[in-house]
């Protein structure tokens, strides 16, 4: 077995509180694999976050999200001071007990927590990239610090995936989202919105027009199994951004089921980019909602940076 320090940081309320209810087969499976380990449980929002930076100072070398994309985005927001690694040689991986659980679609991390114990004890570690987001706090006018590891986005997304922190996860995940989706459908209303972006080689873009959504994709899924992040790599230095405009009807009901094949950026219309930062704002409109990894901290303006290779990952690693 492994000799190093296992922290396992478990959301109970996760999967309409069926991990609360696995935590012994999660201890079980945790010392089949590690002889060092502890697991904590979260007791509110944030509360991840607070528990990770805690496990770092205490010295663990591997501290482990269990939970939905929401734990493992509070879990890696303890991972840093602001823009900066607390200790570049702690390790992160995710055990996925969420409605989502999209970010371990990309790492290859099975359900099975025996199996999954076992990948993250073994399996090698990577530098990874995180992106540094900031927005604005509706209410107050603040701005807010978060770091993204998997899909951020903003728009049509942003009210979808409020809805569904609102709203009962029952359903599982792909069923929530798209009920969720097309319930916001329904009110929807894109607002007037400038990007701009620094391209993969450095170059400058820029797209104007009536948004409906856009993402920004570090990891390869979000929403319950949509692939906007197809052929993406969460260690090359850039984001896979996906710009979709207000759409006539027909086209989004016929081209909808191409998101979750990796081709929406086909339909017409719809922009595509390899980005290594980026900044949007609303020109006329209603306030627009930022998503990140599945929580909504805040509406725009945003701007998103690449932090490369700052989190060692461990994962089934499939090399293009």
């Amino acid at each position: 077995m492994p000799a190093e320090r296992l922290c396992l940081i478990a959301n109970p309320r996760s999967a309409a509180g069926a991990t609360g209810r696995q935590l012994p087969a999660l201890r079980r499976a945790a010392g089949a694999a590690f002889d060092d380990f502890e697991l904590w449980t979260t007791e509110s929002m944030g509360h991840a976050t607070h528990l990770a930076r805690k496990a770092i100072d205490d010295g663990f070398d591997v501290v482990v999200s269990v939970g939905g994309d929401g734990t493992a985005n509070e879990v890696i927001n303890g991972f840093f001071e602001h823009r900066e690694p607390v200790n570049r040689a702690v390790v992160f991986s995710a055990i996925p007990a969420g409605t989502g659980s999209d970010l371990v679609k990309t790492l290859g991390i099975p359900r099975d927590y025996d199996e999954a114990m076992r990948l993250i004890a073994t399996a090698e570690a990577r530098p990874t990239d995180a992106v540094a987001i900031t927005c604005v706090d509706p209410v107050t006018g603040a701005e807010v610090e978060r770091i993204g590891f998997n899909v951020i986005g903003f728009g049509l997304n942003g009210v979808v995936v409020k809805q569904v922190n609102a709203g009962s996860k029952r359903l599982g995940g792909r069923m929530t989202f798209l009920t969720a989706t097309i319930r916001a459908l329904a009110s929807f209303r894109p607002s007037q919105v400038e990007i701009t972006y620094t391209d993969g080689n450095g170059d400058p873009g820029r797209w104007e027009g009536p948004l409906s959504s856009a993402m920004l994709a570090n990891g390869q899924f979000c929403g319950g199994g949509m692939w906007v992040g197809r052929g993406s790599h969460m260690d090359d230095g850039v984001l896979a951004l996906t710009v979709i405009p207000q759409l006539p009807l027909r086209r989004t009901l016929f081209g909808g089921y191409r998101i979750f094949t990796g081709t929406f950026s086909s339909v017409k219309g719809v922009s595509s980019a390899s980005v290594s930062q980026l900044s949007a704002r609303v020109l006329n409109g209603a306030p627009v909602l930022v998503d990140v990894d599945g929580e909504q901290p805040g509406v725009l303006p945003v701007n998103a940076t690449v932090l490369p290779k700052t989190v060692l990952v461990r994962a089934k690693w499939v090399d293009a």
